[in-house]
């Protein structure tokens, strides 16, 4: 039974609540988006592709970490906490993306029994080949596809994976492939751009029906006892430190955008609070990814139901969050006058004082 005080409204998709099972690892076998799908979730995207050879082989080099915050790896299987952060480098789905398309198309039929939606979700590496796999997912009847234009390791993949800080150049995608699909359309943006609002902004003005924000970032992480990089290379690093870095960007894409253009939340949302704060801050749903990657599918239920509990005490339904907190965000320049304040967070041998 579908809880009525989860139920929000995706622009004009229906979520019987606003948690998202992001794409990842562990979203590569069918077992595993039928195990999101039956633990709650109310939407699974499915592990991304692209046509590129070298994207799929890339599957077979990948490495994980949980890093504490002491910035030490931690035990993979005991530590999982809310405060350890994932870092790793990631590869596309390895079979060929015609393939995954149809199984992805089958899986979203079998989704409509859970009232959920299994999401396609495609990484450009070439704009010829990106629209003729949209343009599959429309004839397949896949429901709703996110394009991936801020996926972090596009740094390091080169022309395999298109990474976009450029506006213009998000704009010029998303149009293409509003032109072949005609469903539900979500881009995805990257978090290692000044211009974050600036590429939602485009997405939107092109035709996507949300844009989810935002992605990891890549990173570097010495090992002081090997003096060696953790996983030997760079990598993408995400946890909850991101949180409050996600939800200043949803706030002010908020303030860009119309107010009820729905913006998704992903990168630091670890538990049912995570969500809440998201959608306070202006998302209207929330996609988790490393917390079910690295906890579980039980995840998925736990935090729906923390979710559920914060909506019961404040008597509020789902929906009621959307914006709370970034509607009444101040600018620097209304701030309160309060002269000498700082002194009191200022050591004492900071200040002038007659000795």
């Amino acid at each position: 039974m579908i809880n009525a005080r989860l139920k929000i409204t995706l622009g004009s998709l229906p979520l019987k609540n606003p948690l998202i099972c992001g794409s990842g690892e562990h979203l590569i076998e069918e077992a595993g988006i039928i195990m999101a799908l039956k633990s709650g979730a109310a939407a699974v995207v499915a592990k991304s592709t692209n046509e590129s050879k070298l994207a799929r082989q890339q599957l077979d080099k990948t490495d994980y970490s949980m890093v504490g915050q002491n910035l030490t790896q931690l035990d993979w299987q005991k530590d999982k906490g809310l405060s350890t952060s994932l870092f790793g480098r990631s590869g596309l789905i390895s079979i060929g993306s015609e393939e995954w398309l149809r199984t992805i198309a089958r899986l979203d039929k079998q989704a409509a029994e859970y009232k959920s939606y299994v999401v396609a979700s495609l990484i450009p590496a070439s704009t010829s080949s990106l629209i003729e796999y949209a343009e599959l997912a429309q004839k397949l009847g896949i429901r709703v596809l996110e394009i991936n234009i801020g996926a972090p390791h596009g740094i390091e993949a080169g022309k395999d994976i298109r990474l976009t800080f450029d506006p213009i150049k998000a704009s010029e995608i998303i149009r293409e492939v509003r032109k072949v699909f005609q469903g539900h359309l979500w881009a995805k943006t990257s978090g290692m751009s000044e211009n974050v609002s600036q590429l939602a902004f485009s997405a939107k003005e092109a035709g996507a029906d949300a844009v989810v924000m935002m992605g990891r970032v890549m990173a570097l992480i010495p090992d002081l006892n090997s003096m060696q990089p953790i996983l030997g290379t760079k990598g993408a690093y995400g946890g909850r430190w991101a949180l409050p870095i996600t939800c200043r960007w949803l706030s002010e894409s908020r303030q860009l955008l119309e107010s009820n253009y729905p913006l998704i939340g992903t990168n630091g949302a670890r538990d049912g609070y995570d969500i809440a704060r998201m959608m306070l801050a202006g998302a209207t749903a929330v996609e988790q990814t490393s917390a079910i990657f690295t906890g579980g599918f039980e995840v998925i239920e736990e935090n729906i139901n923390q979710l559920n509990g914060y909506l019961k005490e404040k008597n509020m339904n789902a929906s009621d969050l959307i914006g709370v907190t970034s509607d009444q965000v101040e600018s620097y320049a209304q701030q309160e006058l309060r002269p000498d304040y700082w002194r009191q967070f200022v050591s004492d041998d900071a200040l002038n004082k007659k000795l």
